[in-house]
């Protein structure tokens, strides 16, 4: 079997440097681990006088992993976890099972008739992303401000909100409000989690959205500004001393201002 294995390979390679090979344009696919890929050889139906070999490598498909040739199917211990290739009988077509992200890399099946033809794919392995945790820190408020809340119902302004995501090869994280997207982080430090702040400085009640996501998943937070940054508001509380000092000294600041509009339009 092994001298068989590289005998075909060798002749293979012979061949289509003689008779020239057709070769298509790489092909991308994308796939979550643990999923299942097929990759198709672009044959219809395959006959006693086609081979077929699968050869895989991280960066250079080079090794011989799978052929059928005169209909008898081969899958090789070349590729590491040997059961999860399938081939399938009648197109050659190469299935991968329960792939992992050691299965990332280029696949190219050689198709061998009159003329050599080829079909590459590069295949990429995401893990699914996490779930974004949402934290959001108080609103920013002044003495004044509390002062004014409390006794005259104004609300907070500004809502500073901080959304992290676990990083990995692929991961983008992002803000939404509605279906509008307000900014988005990635980064290639993947050692370290990715976080994206985002400032509200003003009061809705729409829903915000933080997303994770890379190209075969993605994970969504919603925040609500009402549920989760509430204005500050006490129905039950009172003015205190500086609270009542503080009104009288704006009562006072308008009284004045009152009488000296008067005295001026007294005096002209």
């Amino acid at each position: 079997m092994f001298v068989s294995k590289w005998f075909s390979l060798i002749l293979l390679i012979l061949c289509g440097a003689l008779t020239g090979a057709e070769k298509d344009e790489i092909k991308t696919i994308s796939v979550m681990k643990g999923d299942s890929v097929t990759l198709p050889s672009g044959v219809s139906e395959i006959n006693r006088d086609i081979q077929i070999l699968w050869l895989y490598g991280p960066e250079d498909p080079d090794t011989l992993i799978a052929e059928i040739y005169k209909m008898s199917i081969s899958i090789y211990d070349s590729y590491e976890g040997i059961d999860r290739l399938q081939m399938d009988q009648q197109t050659g077509s190469l299935t991968i099972r329960n792939i992992t992200i050691t299965h990332s890399g280029l696949y190219t099946a050689q198709i061998m008739t009159a003329m050599a033809t080829y079909k590459r794919f590069k295949v990429i392995v995401y893990a699914p992303v996490t779930l974004p945790v949402i934290e959001s820190s108080e609103c920013q408020i002044s003495v004044l401000q509390k002062c004014a809340t409390a006794c005259f119902g104004f609300s907070c302004e500004i809502c500073t909100l901080k959304c992290s995501s676990e990083n990995a090869p692929g991961v983008s994280l992002s803000w939404y409000k509605g279906s509008k997207r307000l900014n988005q982080t990635s980064s290639p430090e993947l050692n370290t989690n990715l976080s994206l702040t985002l400032e509200i400085k003003e009061r809705n009640s729409d829903v915000y959205q933080c997303v994770a996501a890379n190209p075969v998943s993605n994970q969504t937070t919603q925040f609500s500004l009402q549920e989760h940054c509430p204005p500050f508001s006490d129905s039950s509380h009172s003015c205190g001393f500086t609270e009542a000092v503080i009104r009288l000294v704006i009562s006072a600041l308008v009284g004045v201002a009152t009488v000296a509009v008067l005295v001026y339009d007294f005096r002209s």
